[in-house]
């Protein structure tokens, strides 16, 4: 497999070790025997060739007990050993007591690379060449330590992030034990922060000067990564003085990401390596392994919220809410206690959305691949001329049914958007594959890593049977896609808007505003201005226990409507007796704070207010006690109707918000998933048990 590395517009350029290695060629190359694993072998280090090679000196012994190192290549019980594949090298001594670091007798030197435990897991190895000659081992040591100290891309300081209380809450342990041990043999300087708010990354990159590290690190869930990753864009920016709206260009970072996977579902670091393995991200960073990644900027009123790869609306959020209420008590399982939760008869519901949009292109013959290493979707920038330009009109809600469930493509206007309106069970985004442990392949299994697109996919209002259909085949190889309900669309930008119903009242959600005033139109129409002065107080007395506010609403327009139908027929001291006594019953109502008698008086006299009596008072206090009874129950039936938004695992309550992609502008460490990978099914979700 052949490696990259990628210039500034995202494109791929072949490392030629051979470039980096024409500066050691006046290097003599060193042979020497050594003890590796207690059999002699002869080591021979030749910078010229960059390799590292050794082959045992006893006809018996024909290769080393030790895994085949790296890329590292067995010919003729020859072990030739890339250097680039080497992270670190240290001089092995035997301390005694009272004696410091670098101090000691000498027994040898060690080398730390690593060895494939799989088509995308790396261990990390250490191999020790014993020899009692310290001049002889300061040669070696000296020799791989001058190859891989400027070799290309690799760190030599980084800003560590960590979040203690990601997934199991192992972050720690996990550092101290594993990680820290790998930076010192790579002998990298690192600043180390815990994270102790949800703030505090963006605090400290407000303050962080970036020319003091190579590569930015982070250690727990996809909510970390994607903060760390949100910060660093943010603080480029600031010092690039990119104006941030939206259509803008944003800077592209000097410096990769890394991303230590300790998190639940971690679908950032998955998509990028194939597993959430923190030694092989560490691995990675060490070595120098970085490719670039489409991100979308998330806008709200056209203010930059954050930067994401992944984005739910409707079960995918719903989902998280449960996760994190049953985090604390049902781990490990709370992941699938909150997908029962979500996917019940009670809590599963379509969500009334608008969702314009920017197709990306036309091209069909990619929509099916899956984005692997050397992935040649990825680098393809190149749109053909013969294509068919995307002419379409901005979306209009007057100019379809508001129960429609389609697309709107009207070739009258040249502006690129188009527009989908309807019921959906849930809205996706994606960036990157989104691939996790209840979805090995991935949320988005076609979605490309950079190929300066996005995966729109709409789920429509289905019944139950056929969505719980839809979540088994996220946990298998099936294609979750491949659904007559389920629309995939790649965009480009997307703006995303939730729908209430017209004249929505949380009391009776069949109630529809213009059919109601349309027919006590007809019935004030049919009767005489007395009759219709008594009916509109009776509908009064039922709006009023019904809904107080939305009924006094209701009867002000009315009786401004009556004023109309009347004509010549009422006077005008009448009339603005009317509107007084309009504003008295909404200050009554609206202002609690104002004492008001409600006995009946002659509007026209001016006098002393009558003091309220105790039954008044019991009564208003009823009154308002009804009214917050009221607006508690239009909250909670509000809330039924729209959700948060799943940004990266991390919930966002914001709704109306606008997406873009930006092609390959985050480096992160990684190389992308093995054509040779193999993705363990998770199995039936509990909710089909």
């Amino acid at each position: 497999m052949v490696d990259y590395t990628y210039d500034a517009d995202g494109n791929p350029i072949p490392r030629l070790d051979e470039c980096y290695e024409d500066q050691f060629s006046d290097y003599e190359d060193l042979i020497n025997p050594f003890v590796i694993k207690g059999d002699g072998f002869d080591v021979t280090l030749s910078l010229a060739r960059g390799m590292l090679s050794w082959t045992s000196v006893s006809a018996k012994v024909k290769k080393s007990k030790l895994p085949l190192p790296g890329t590292a290549k067995l010919t003729k019980g020859i072990v030739d050993l890339p250097l680039k594949d080497v992270y670190g090298v240290q001089i092995k001594r035997k301390r005694g007591k009272g004696q410091l670091d670098g101090e000691g007798l000498c027994l040898g030197f060690t080398v730390y690379t690593y060895y494939q435990f799989g088509p995308n897991c790396w261990k990390d190895l250490v191999i020790e060449f014993e020899h009692p000659s310290e001049s002889l081992c300061n040669k070696y040591y000296d020799g791989i330590k001058t190859f891989i100290k400027d070799f290309p891309g690799r760190p030599h300081s980084i800003k560590i992030f960590m979040q203690t209380h990601a997934g199991n809450r192992t972050s720690k342990q996990t550092y101290v034990n594993k990680i820290l041990p790998m930076l010192k043999a790579a002998s990298i300087s690192s600043d180390f922060l815990e994270i102790q708010h949800s703030e505090h990354v963006k605090q400290e990159m407000i303050h962080i000067n970036l020319d003091d590290y190579d590569c930015m690190v982070a250690i727990g869930g996809d909510g970390t990564a994607s903060k760390v990753v949100s910060g660093l864009l943010t603080a480029t920016q600031n010092r690039n003085d990119v104006d941030v709206r939206q259509g803008f260009t944003p800077a592209r970072p000097a410096m990769p990401v890394g991303i230590i996977p300790t998190g639940s579902s971690n679908h950032i670091a998955r998509s990028i390596m194939g597993l959430a393995d923190p030694i092989t991200a560490v691995l990675y960073i060490l070595l120098g392994y970085n490719m670039p990644v489409d991100v979308c900027s998330v806008f709200s009123e056209d203010k930059l919220l954050q930067w994401n790869f992944a984005c739910q609306y409707g079960f995918g959020a719903n989902a998280l809410q449960y996760a994190y209420k049953y985090r604390r008590n049902l781990l490990p399982k709370s992941v699938d206690a909150a997908i029962y939760k979500a996917s019940s008869k009670k809590k599963l519901h379509p969500y009334d959305c608008d969702v314009e949009y920017i197709p990306a292109d036309r091209r069909t013959k990619d929509s099916q691949t899956v984005c692997l290493q050397g992935c040649s979707v990825c680098w393809n920038e190149e749109v053909k001329e013969d294509e068919e330009e995307c002419l379409v009109q901005p979306f209009n809600p007057l100019t379809n049914s508001n129960n429609s469930d389609t697309f709107v493509d009207l070739s009258k206007d040249e502006s690129p958007w188009k527009a989908c309106k309807g019921s959906f069970l849930q809205v996706g985004l994606f960036c990157v594959p989104a691939r996790n442990e209840f979805s090995p392949e991935g949320l988005s299994p076609f979605s490309h890593l950079n190929d300066g697109c996005m995966e729109l996919v709409l789920v429509k209002d289905v019944n139950r049977k056929d969505f719980i259909r839809f979540l088994k085949r996220n946990g298998n190889s099936k294609n979750q896609l491949d659904f007559p309900f389920v629309d995939v669309i790649r965009v480009k930008e997307v703006k995303f808007r939730p729908r209430m119903p017209i004249g929505w009242k949380h009391t009776d959600r069949s109630f529809h505003e213009i059919q109601y005033r349309m027919s006590k139109l007809e019935r004030m129409a049919s009767k005489d201005s007395q009759v219709l002065e008594i009916d509109d107080g009776e509908d009064e007395e039922k709006d009023n226990d019904s809904v107080v506010r939305s009924g006094l609403d209701d009867l002000s327009d009315l009786d401004s409507e009556d004023e109309d139908l009347k004509g010549s027929s009422n006077s005008g001291s009448r009339k603005s007796s009317a509107g007084s006594n309009r504003t008295s019953q909404k200050q009554y109502i609206n202002n609690n704070n104002v004492i008001v008698n409600s006995a009946h008086q002659d509007r026209d006299l001016i006098g002393p207010q009558y003091r309220m009596t105790f039954a008044d008072a019991d009564r208003m206090k009823r009154k308002n006690k009804q009214i917050k009874k009221e607006e508690k129950a239009k909250a909670k039936e509000e809330r039924l109707l729209r959700t948060k938004w799943n940004l990266d695992n991390e919930l966002m309550n914001k709704h109306e918000l606008d997406f873009r992609v930006h092609h390959g502008l985050i480096s992160l460490c990684g190389r992308g998933i093995s054509p040779d990978s193999i993705f363990q099914e998770y199995g039936c979700l509990p909710i089909t048990r």
